[in-house]
């Protein structure tokens, strides 16, 4: 969800770690018998959840708690898609004397497997505040989004919870199939008190919503469940001794992966033929069957990394590897997750040679045909090795630079692979053993397990301190605009759209000055629009009457981003720039110049190559001119202002990519008439906070998932090889999934509200395409993207990302 400034705020990473969880794969519960009745009118239920599975049917539904004492006295507390069209949303029904006195869905689809969520019930019909059935997820209320129809608790009514009977937990009673699947860490139940999510959790100065330690009572029916003692995972540590027996769960169902230091899985959104069980850590068998892990890692990292991949079955032919994160956006409908080669690199079971992007050459022994293998993996300094049952092969050293490394030279964040490499003998099914606590044999000093606090140190841990989108609503006059974001700041460039209506794009930025509107809609030349965007001020802008910016009632958005103020003249390129404002930290930078007519090349001062390039001659009509890494090579480019896929003309960019100082411009006047005058936007990558990248429709409503490595704030994409509307997507518009609020930079349009059409989901760690339309998600119609961040995914020091 979008960042919600708190009341109470910890350092930037957790001030209360949680040390274990609860895994559940379907099978196990945990109970207690009731002997009385607690308070039935005032109680609060909180739990951390990271969910493993999705789908259609009650049978993967979360079913928390409650007591169920028949069928005219139960509770329910479960993610459900059987009931009233649902589709993985958050249901909580109380039914007490054989009337429902709640039951409620909410319209918000929770489906991001690779982060934590907070989820807290307050049941309080004996007070005055309404809602009396409260729910909030990571400390803010979903009442307001909760489907139509269905029964509102109403003033002194009992609930079905806390009555005698069996309090039972990740399972409802008398329900067979609506066990939960996945993760459960830090369960309070209070009996007797409403309590506020302020009680259990808190905003630290990034804006991450983490767990607070609880210090209040818990009445005579609550509990405190923090899974810390393996032999009794149900012990109770409120002081009540309230514990509950399992049923189905062992010790090795206590995990390290917790809200506050996230462990790695296999992705759900993103594997091929396999099925995961086990808290997304155990493969099914699969034929030219593949799972990727849900964090990528830095390939160059001078410490190293290490994993344990077992092969379970005797498998005919097994691998384990790494694939390259930006190379999995790739696959399409053409291209399974399987049968990538392109940036790949594994370790064949069944040869032992090393797989090196389809091309093999001799590594190691041969450990296919065996059941319960371990390979380990080891990632460091650009070189990769494997050990068998702790034997490294090819008498490797990972301690080392590159001794016996299987490849080296590696780049980039490369996520963890399994695999079985072809369809005939006996498949491989896999457990993956990310945790430390999991391995069976111990790497070199300074091999990290993956896990969000081991992730590197991200240089932005409040994304909304450089960019953020804010929503406003016009008054006809005056107006200063305040950013809504954990942090504020004076923005440089400001991108405003009418919501409501059919306005303008209109674009300001501080180097050509207030009042100066050019269109992202069309190509006509820069105007003063005297009633446009007034000023820049300390936390937002100020706009004035004219229609594009502020009509009465009328909904608006801006987005805004952080350059570097007035900046100054940048003297890197053939042509001196009238002045640069850049932002090296941030990535972003605005420059204004004037053309020469003759090839030439412009200093854009970010220190490294941008990804994007956006050029719009200001003097007179001429098309936006957008580079974009992702497009063919240097000679091609996409206009703003309309639909056309990417098309080549040497003259624009000289047939050259921007280098780490200057972009290159030929001839062409829409970037380089004599005396005409220009602003350019560049855009570079900032790991943990901006992504520019590509990725590949599959056609499919259960689309491509695109790794960005953070909580997106902001995505903007578009096809590429054909006529299709440039599209954009942000969490003011759509603080919760499914994300269908969509505005096209190339129209004048009011923003359409897509329900079947596309749609897509924010996740922690990236965006998933939720429907098969050509604009977003074309079977193996290739796309760019451009994404700012909420929130890092995690880091050393940084609170990890929680789940929409």
């Amino acid at each position: 969800m979008s960042i919600i400034q708190g009341t109470s705020k910890a350092a930037g990473g957790a001030a209360y770690e949680i040390g274990n969880s609860l895994r559940l794969d379907g099978t196990g519960d945990m109970s207690r018998t009731v002997s009385s009745d607690g308070n039935l009118r005032t109680w609060t239920f909180s739990f951390w959840l990271k969910r493993s599975t999705f789908g259609t049917n009650g049978g993967l539904g979360f079913n928390v708690g409650g007591t169920y004492v028949n069928g005219d006295n139960r509770s329910i507390f479960r993610f459900h898609s059987s009931i009233s069209g649902g589709d993985d949303d958050w249901y909580w029904a109380e039914r007490s004397g054989g009337a429902w006195r709640e039951d409620q869905a909410t319209t918000i689809m929770y489906r991001d497997p690779s982060a934590w969520s907070h989820y807290m019930c307050v049941w309080d019909t004996d007070g005055g505040t309404t809602p009396r059935a409260r729910r909030y997820v990571n400390g803010v209320s979903v009442d307001s989004n909760l489907k139509s129809g269905g029964t509102v608790a109403a003033a002194n009514v009992d609930s079905g919870t806390n009555q005698a009977g069996t309090f039972q937990l990740f399972d409802q009673a008398g329900f067979p199939g609506r066990e939960f699947e996945g993760y459960c860490a830090e369960m309070h139940f209070v009996d007797g008190t409403a309590l506020a999510p302020t009680d259990l959790g808190e905003y630290n100065d990034d804006g991450v919503w983490i767990p607070k330690a609880y210090t209040g009572s818990y009445g005579s029916n609550g509990f405190h469940l923090d899974f810390a003692d393996s032999s009794d995972l149900g012990k109770d540590v409120s002081g009540n001794g309230n514990d509950f027996t399992s049923s189905g769960l062992a010790t090795t169902d206590q995990m390290l992966d917790t809200p506050t230091n996230n462990h790695c899985t296999f992705n759900p959104l993103w594997i091929d033929t396999y099925t995961l069980s086990d808290g997304n850590l155990v493969t099914s068998t699969g034929a030219d069957a593949a799972a990727l892990g849900t964090m990528a890692v830095d390939a160059t990292d001078s410490n190293g990394w290490y994993w344990e991949m077992k092969v379970t079955t005797a498998a005919t032919y097994p691998g384990v590897g790494i694939v390259l994160a930006s190379q999995t956006s790739q696959i399409g409908a053409a291209t399974s997750l399987s049968s990538i080669e392109t940036n790949r690199y594994y370790y064949e079971g069944w040869s032992g040679n090393l797989n090196n992007q389809g091309s093999t050459s001799a590594y190691g022994s041969t450990w296919s045909g065996t059941a319960n293998k371990v390979i380990g993996v080891y990632l460091k300094g650009g070189a990769l090795w494997f050990s068998i049952d702790g034997v490294v092969q090819n008498s490797g050293d990972p301690s080392t630079a590159s001794t016996g490394a299987a490849i080296t030279g590696l780049t980039g964040d490369f996520y963890p692979v399994v695999l079985y490499a072809a369809g005939s003998g006996t498949q491989a099914a896999w457990t993956a053993q990310f945790a430390e606590a999991d391995w069976g044999t111990t790497p070199p000093a300074g091999y990290k397990a993956v896990n969000t606090a081991n992730l590197p140190i991200p240089s932005i841990t409040d994304g909304s301190a450089y960019f953020q989108p804010t929503l406003y609503t016009g008054t006809g006059s005056s107006l200063a605009v305040t950013q809504s974001g954990n942090s504020t700041f004076q923005p440089d460039w400001v991108w405003i759209k009418g919501r409501s209506g059919a306005t303008e794009h209109v674009v300001t930025d501080v180097l050509r000055g207030v009042t100066k509107e050019i269109n992202t809609n069309d190509s006509s030349a820069e105007e003063t629009v005297a009633q446009g965007l007034t000023a820049f001020d300390s936390a937002g802008f100020t706009v004035g009457t004219d229609g594009s910016y502020n009509t009465s009632s009328a909904t608006y958005v801006g987005w805004q981003w952080k350059a570097n103020g007035a900046g100054s003249s940048n003297e890197d390129g053939s042509i001196n720039t009238t002045a640069t404002s850049a932002n090296t930290t941030a990535g972003f930078s605005i420059s204004t110049y004037t053309g020469t007519g003759s090839n030439a090349t412009v200093g854009h001062g970010l220190g490294v190559a941008p990804k994007m390039v956006i050029v719009k001659r200001r003097n007179s009509s001429e098309s936006w001119r957008v580079w974009h890494t992702g497009l063919t090579n240097g000679s091609y480019f996409l206009n703003l202002e309309n639909t056309d896929g990417q098309a080549s003309v040497a003259a624009i960019w000289n047939s050259t990519v921007p280098t780490s100082s200057v972009v290159s411009i030929g001839t062409n006047a829409s970037v380089n008439a004599s005396s005409s005058t220009y602003v350019m936007y560049c855009f570079a990558e900032i790991p943990g906070y901006s992504s520019l990248g590509t990725y590949t429709g599959n056609g499919s409503t259960d689309g491509t998932f695109v790794y960005t490595g953070f909580k997106p704030a902001f995505v903007i994409l578009k096809r590429t090889n054909t006529t299709q509307e440039w599209q954009m997507y942000d969490t003011q518009r759509d603080p919760y999934n499914v994300a269908d609020h969509k505005l096209e930079p190339n129209s004048s349009n009011a923003e359409s509200i897509l329900t079947s059409d596309n749609n897509l989901d924010f996740l922690s760690n990236g965006f998933k395409l939720r429907q098969a339309n050509g604009g977003m998600n074309a079977s193996g119609a290739p796309y760019i993207y451009m994404a700012f961040a909420e929130h890092p995914f995690g880091g050393d020091g940084a609170a990890p990302a929680t789940a929409r």
